[in-house]
């Protein structure tokens, strides 16, 4: 009998393992080449209530296949464009329904450099980068 439980429990413990390895990756959206060897792409899981659809939480910055920097959506990363000459980064982020936020990031040092409203149309002296975003998408 006692070897008959620790077999079940030995079966149950690599159920359990074998379960948790299988945790499904995100999966890479296609990636943007940008100004000097600097790539870009998100990476998309779906959500609890959405099993069926992919999202972009993360945005991955490279330069010559190295990763430089990821930055985390609040939750989600919908846009993004390369700025000022690849030094910049200017990204859409917010949850599925109501806010949007405009976020510009220095690229070397990850530093938010400003954070602009944009869930509501633009108006005439917004930013040049939050206007590249509304006209990128």
């Amino acid at each position: 009998m006692r070897a008959r439980g620790c077999w079940a429990t030995l079966f149950l413990l690599f159920v359990i393992v074998r379960a948790s390895a299988q945790k499904v990756q995100p999966e890479e959206s296609a990636h943007h080449r940008g100004p000097h060897g600097l790539e870009g792409w998100t990476l998309n899981s779906s959500i609890p209530d959405r099993p069926n659809e992919k999202f972009p939480f993360t945005l991955m910055l490279s330069r010559k296949g190295k990763i430089i920097r990821q930055i985390s959506g609040d939750p989600f990363v919908w846009n993004w464009i390369f700025w000022a000459d690849g030094r910049q980064i200017a990204y859409e982020s917010g949850p599925l329904h109501f806010s949007m936020q405009c976020i510009l990031v220095d690229i070397a040092t990850g530093r938010q450099l400003a954070k602009y409203d944009c869930w509501a149309p633009l108006p005439e002296n917004a930013p040049n980068w939050a206007k590249a975003l509304e006209i990128n998408r």
